[in-house]
């Protein structure tokens, strides 16, 4: 993994880049699409973060998408204790800070904004091209042992992260998250044939579980399609 720094204007010398993964690099140099997937339970990206990694982003790029993730929030509040009401009001509540965060930076680098979309996760739960790799992901995690596994820690770090350290999830609770992770699998497989586009990059803060497994050296099981990346993209303080 070789990190460089990109060159500076609107703050992107402070984003550092580290392509993940043996082709990595290849489908990064081609700068077809960039994937920044945000999260309500994550801070990382913040108005300043998603600014600076946006514009460093769209000079790089021909196209961005930022996927906000919605689906099974509710549950998740639900499998925590909320009444279902409650549960509603917060999520729309969450969510409308991230759409804001998102809408704040792309006023924030201006004309450059006509290269981004951004959109719910939810949204693609009908399109076919969606629905297609997420098959392929059902089918891999019925015989592949090793996506289970790493869907399963990526769903119990999430799960820690709220419950704080030594407590124990409950069945629901699990189930939930698992819901939660299977739904944003597809994106680490195949973008370009979700998003119609010729190669992309999925570009995060950090490795996670599904990201080492999937863009390492694997040499079995299900792995994402060859025009498909990974990227540690992090916005120094």
């Amino acid at each position: 993994m070789r990190a460089y720094t990109e060159p500076s204007t609107l703050n992107k010398d402070r984003v550092q880049l580290s392509p993940f993964g043996p082709s990595s690099e290849d489908v990064l140099r081609q700068g077809d699409h960039a994937l920044f997937g945000v999260s309500t339970g994550n801070s990382y990206f913040s108005r300043r973060r998603l600014t600076e990694a946006m514009a460093w982003a769209t000079e790089r790029f021909a196209a961005v998408d930022v996927v906000y993730a919605d689906v099974g929030l509710e549950a998740m509040l639900e499998a925590f204790g909320y009444e279902r009401a409650a549960a509603r009001k917060s999520v729309a509540k969450q969510l409308r800070g991230v759409r804001r965060r998102i809408s704040g930076a792309c006023e924030d680098i201006g004309a450059a904004a006509e290269k981004v979309r951004a959109r719910p996760l939810s949204e693609f739960l009908g399109e076919p091209g969606y629905q297609e790799v997420r098959e392929r992901t059902r089918t891999a995690l019925r015989t592949d042992v090793g996506l289970r596994v790493a869907r399963d820690t990526t769903a119990y770090r999430f799960l820690n992260s709220r419950l704080g350290p030594g407590s124990m999830p409950d069945p629901a609770q699990v189930s939930a998250a698992l819901t939660y992770v299977e739904a944003e699998l597809p994106f680490f497989i195949d973008t370009p044939r979700i998003l119609g586009v010729a190669s992309s990059v999925h570009c995060y803060h950090s490795v996670l579980p599904l990201g080492h497994l999937l863009f390492g050296d694997r040499q079995s099981g299900l792995r994402p399609a060859d025009n498909q990346g990974y990227a540690i993209v992090e916005c120094r303080d």
